[in-house]
């Protein structure tokens, strides 16, 4: 489970450095979605999924503009996560 932590984690700190957060957005926000995406990750799921599910995180869920920042995240994410199992 620690090494999932530290994964999870490490997503979150993508996220942070790629998204321009809304204020009122919270760390168990950012931490239940990197968490979804870590498994979506773990589950083999293409990138385009991968893309359209943090897509409509971006846009619908934290009310972001529209930019391609998700698929920076979702392509790190998926170094981390490989790179960490």
């Amino acid at each position: 489970m620690s090494d999932k932590a530290a994964a999870i984690g490490g997503i979150i700190d993508i996220m942070k450095s790629l998204w321009d957060l809304p204020a009122d957005c919270n760390e168990g926000e950012l931490f239940a979605y990197a968490e979804i995406l870590f498994d979506r990750i773990q589950a083999g799921e293409s990138k385009d999924a991968l893309n359209s599910y943090l897509g409509g995180v971006q846009v619908e869920s934290l009310d972001m503009p529209p930019s391609n920042a998700f698929e920076g995240i979702v392509d790190r994410s998926v170094a981390l996560v490989r790179h960490s199992g």
